[in-house]
């Protein structure tokens, strides 16, 4: 293109300012020009990016070799983390403020265009891979442990505060990126119509290339950082995380790949006069910097600088015109910052893995709901915005778990793409607006097709290999069969039914002086109510359960021994205590006056919410009160048989057809998945206990949330036990028990518990260390 049309671009006069005011930052050969990445490692031949793989490497294998002895390379790790963002807010503010005021308004304007042109491109690629990843998941049935989140209302991102700087300086001592980079947007819009603004620009430029200068200095200890940041990831991550969730591990890692690898230098090179090769060769060294380090962020300089380099190095544009390229650069890539990378944007193709985890998956007429507002909330972060995502496609809030749980690993491969999207931007942005764009339609086309094969060939081959090679078995419910007792147990007779001679004997409900006689402490429970009370699959079958580790931690306080009687049913409950057959009733009644005269009901052991188990297609249906009311009789709800949870549910749903049923009817619902019953209403933890072992089955929690509070029972009248009993449990209250075994049972913690030392060759194969 003819220099006369790049002049009009750009105020002539303006430009050779700069140009006097910023030559020193540049010199007039390409080899002279400031390296920040590749500075050379003291005397070493080795370039940067590749002493860099081979810390990576090393750091991989260290991992494998002490697995969690490595976790005291976490601090090396975090050290050369923080020292990387000490530059890059000033970095990212000063790029901006000082670009933006080396060009005109039209210039500014043109920049906007083509630079958010751009970005909405690479975010349509992005979006185009999100829909297609439900195409590579394979039949696999699953379900998830009840969590806390089911009942808490979702936090929306607070956008005001993320993108209104009504505070500068809150915005940069709390690394607020998108409201820096807005601030700094807007004093670099108003110097370009203040005459004398190169007393403020040469300054703030020479800050600049100082803060590149520091963090060219810093960057040479990258092999050292990526070395000792990945031993203790590879070190110290669960394994058996990875069993079920490696579907989603290997498809994000493959699409990330061909995302940063191919599609997006590739369409560089399609674009441009920038050769793919040298596109990646150019580029290897912040790309391996951010997947190691995991952070997008503390590579925008070290980004800044290679496109420079890149652009001068090729020669595209006349020498005397590279200030002005450079300064594209310094504006592109430091605004679209604070957007959505693609890498960010893959990261919805969770939420969608989330619905075929636990065997739900989402409908295609939600998908256009999730990318619509997915989108705006990527720029809260993704552990912000995942909650409100599951949440908006009414998936349960605890797979934000599960999605933290893979972020240590899936988060390098978007930092990854994330470092080439940006890159991407800012060349392709710069070309645009220097006008060496060029559509070239046999290459175009060819791009194309290449593209779509790499990325079919994934999805092909991740869904074979899956479905075919490597099928991982549903375990969860035999996870949960096979739990045990946190704590040491007592000795404990468990009786399958309540012998002859203990009923009908006439006796009275014992008192506490009583039971210290008899030595031994007579448990009734509710039998199969998972996670309370149940058989595991241990040999022989041990009763365990919420409910009954309660038991054994009272008795084992008492000295006693204890004998478990199994009781279905409230009423047989009240009997068996009012005649001496046991003490105490171990089971989670929820507090209601009704109760009261049937039981005397201790302080509450923990608070519930009532849940509805449901099938997983028909979930959305169950999400509010006021929508369940509106359907009236149509409405058949299942519960427990008894007065109190019939009333319960009467004043919840007046208008619904109750049907009462016992825990083997319960059960028999789940197991055929009759359709006569729309719900089945119990509390939360348990229903989702049940999913847990019927998946095909969803728990969810009707919002507005109907808290109760649970306790235990003594003998109504029984005063002297039911004192003791309380200050027992307001003493294991203050100590945490409740809260240690509600985790361990009710959240799944018990599982987590299970698990052996983590594999690792120093243990395992060596036997160096226990």
């Amino acid at each position: 293109m003819p220099g006369t049309h790049v002049e009009s671009m750009v105020d002539a006069g303006l430009r050779k300012l700069f140009f006097h005011y910023r030559s020193k930052r540049m010199t007039n050969s390409a080899e002279d020009r400031p390296n920040v990445a590749e500075q050379p490692y003291g005397r070493r031949k080795l370039a940067l990016y590749q002493q860099t793989l081979i810390g990576l490497v090393l750091g991989v294998i260290t991992g494998v070799f002490l697995g969690e002895l490595a976790a005291v390379f976490k601090i090396i790790g975090d050290i050369f983390i923080r020292l990387l963002q000490v530059t890059v807010i000033p970095y990212i503010s000063l790029s901006l403020i000082t670009g933006l005021g080396s060009l005109g308004f039209d210039t500014v304007k043109r920049l906007a265009f083509r630079g958010g042109g751009v970005l909405l491109v690479l975010w349509l690629i992005a979006v185009v891979l999100v829909l297609l990843f439900p195409l590579a998941f394979p039949d696999w049935p699953s379900a998830s442990f009840f969590s806390t989140s089911l009942v808490e209302e979702t936090i929306p991102p607070d956008f005001l505060l993320l993108f209104i700087p009504s505070n500068p300086f809150f915005s940069y001592a709390n690394a607020l990126v998108p409201a820096v980079v807005v601030f700094s947007v807007l004093v670099g819009i108003a110097l370009i119509g203040i005459k004398e603004k190169h007393a403020i620009i040469e300054p703030l430029t020479a800050l600049l290339h100082a803060l590149a200068k520091v963090t060219g200095l810093i960057t040479k200890l990258a092999p050292l950082g990526v070395f000792a940041l990945m031993a203790n990831t590879v070190g110290t991550i669960a394994i058996a995380d990875l069993v079920r969730l490696q579907i989603f591990i290997v498809l994000y890692a493959s699409f990330a790949l061909v995302f940063s690898l191919w599609v997006l230098p590739g369409l560089i090179a399609t674009l441009t006069p920038l050769r793919f090769a040298d596109v990646s060769r150019g580029l290897r060294t912040p790309l391996v910097t951010a997947f190691a380090t995991g952070s997008g962020l503390i590579v925008v300089p070290m980004l800044i600088e290679k496109c420079k380099q890149l652009i001068a190095d090729e020669k595209i544009v006349e020498r005397d015109r590279r200030e002005y390229a450079d300064s594209l650069v310094d504006v592109l890539i430091p605004t679209v910052y604070p957007f959505p990378s693609s890498g960010v944007v893959l990261v919805l193709s969770f939420v969608l893995f989330a619905g075929w985890y636990i065997g739900s998956g989402i409908s295609p007429a939600a998908y256009s709901a999730l990318i619509a507002a997915g989108i705006p909330s990527l720029f809260a972060g993704t552990l912000t915005s995942m909650p409100f995502l599951l949440d908006l496609v009414q998936l349960p809030s605890d797979l934000f778990y599960v999605f933290v749980s893979i972020d240590v690993i899936t988060a390098r491969f978007a930092t990854l793409v994330g470092a080439m999207h940006y890159a991407s931007i800012g060349l392709i942005g710069s070309m645009a607006m220097l006008g060496k764009l060029h559509f070239h339609w046999p290459s175009l086309l060819r791009y194309i097709v290449i593209s779509t094969l790499l990325i079919a060939a994934v999805i092909t081959g991740v869904h074979a290999f899956y479905s075919h090679v490597v099928v991982a078995p549903y375990t969860k419910d035999e996870a949960l069969k096979s739990l045990r007792l946190h704590g040491t147990p007592q000795p404990s007779t468990v009786y399958p039914e309540v012998p002859a001679d203990r009923i009908g004997t006439g006796q009275k409900p014992a008192g506490v002086h009583e039971i210290a006689q008899r030595g031994v402490l007579r448990v009734c429970y509710q039998p199969n109510e998972y996670p309370s009370a149940f058989y595991n699959n241990a040999s022989p079958p041990q009763l365990v359960g919420f409910d009954i580790e309660m038991a054994h931690r009272l008795a084992r306080r008492q000295q006693l021994a204890l004998e478990f009687f199994p009781t279905p049913g409230e009423n047989q409950a009240a009997v068996r205590l009012n005649t001496g057959v046991c003490d105490i009733y171990m089971r989670s009644l929820a507090v209601s006056a009704g109760r009261t005269q049937m039981f005397g009901l201790t302080v509450p052991v923990y608070t519930s919410s009532v849940g509805l188990i449901v099938r997983d297609h028909r979930r959305d249906e169950f999400r509010e009160w006021k929508t369940l009311r509106a359907r009236g009789d149509a409405l058949r709800i299942g519960l427990e048989a008894s007065e109190e949870s019939i009333s319960l549910m009467r004043d919840i749903l007046p208008d619904a057809i109750l049907a009462p049923m016992d825990l083997v009817e319960q059960e028999q619902v789940l197991a055929t998945g009759t359709k006569e019953i729309d719900a089945i209403a119990d509390m939360a933890e348990e229903g989702a206990a049940w999913t847990v072992l019927y998946p095909s089955f969803n728990v969810v929690v009707p919002q507005p949330a109907v808290s109760i509070p649970v306790a235990y029972a003594v003998a109504r009248g029984n005063s002297d036990l039911l004192e003791a009993f309380n200050a027992w449990l307001v003493a294991e209250e203050a100590r945490g028990t409740m809260d240690l075994l509600y985790h361990y049972w009710m959240l799944g913690d018990a599982i987590k518990a299970e698990r052996p030392a983590r594999w690792s060759v120093i243990r395992d194969v060596l036997g160096w260390v226990d």
